[in-house]
């Protein structure tokens, strides 16, 4: 049975990174979940069983946030730095600001208008924003010294993006309702 201690990325095998194979980590994941799945460990009794389902909650929980952008950049800079990002929700960029709340009444307005078409044009124009913004965010972690700042801030704005794209989910269900 692995420690309670590891981190996430050390669960799977993994160094501390930003960059992680999705593919590679999937397949991880289903030969770690084999391995601690309850039934495997029916023989040993109830402790056995109970550490077995721990550990595939452990597992999928830890696959949530390392296959989530936005949630490994922030527990990356937990494990690796002690930061907590998780709380910070301040950008001081008034121009990134005014594109948030233009897009927010971009999609009340195809909301309201219950448009599906316009509405699957603007998830593709977020999540091109998305993957931009994550390009970014990955370039910052590539750099030797990381800037705390700017990551912060390109944690905050993919964030923002990937909950644009939650809202969008949202106004589709709306939308066929």
């Amino acid at each position: 049975m692995a420690s309670a201690q590891q981190n996430y990325f050390e669960l799977f095998g993994l160094e501390p990174n930003f960059f992680v194979d999705q593919k590679d980590l999937s397949d991880k994941l289903r030969r770690l979940l084999h391995s601690a799945h309850p039934d495997r460990h029916a023989s040993g009794g109830s402790q056995q069983q109970m550490l077995a389902m721990q550990k595939t909650t452990r597992l999928n929980d830890a696959f949530a946030v390392l296959k989530h952008p936005v949630k490994r950049a922030q527990y990356l800079l937990q494990v690796v730095k002690g930061i907590d990002t998780t709380k910070d929700h301040t950008v001081d960029d008034p121009e990134f600001l005014m594109q948030q709340l233009e897009l927010r009444e971009e999609l009340h307005n195809i909301t309201g208008d219950k448009d599906a078409t316009a509405l699957m044009d603007f998830a593709d124009k977020i999540e091109q924003m998305a993957e931009v913004q994550e390009a970014e965010l990955g370039e910052l972690f590539k750099q030797d010294a990381w800037d705390i700042d700017a990551l912060k801030v390109a944690i905050y704005k993919l964030q923002f993006l990937y909950k644009t794209l939650h809202d969008i989910e949202l106004a589709e269900d709306k939308i066929l309702d």
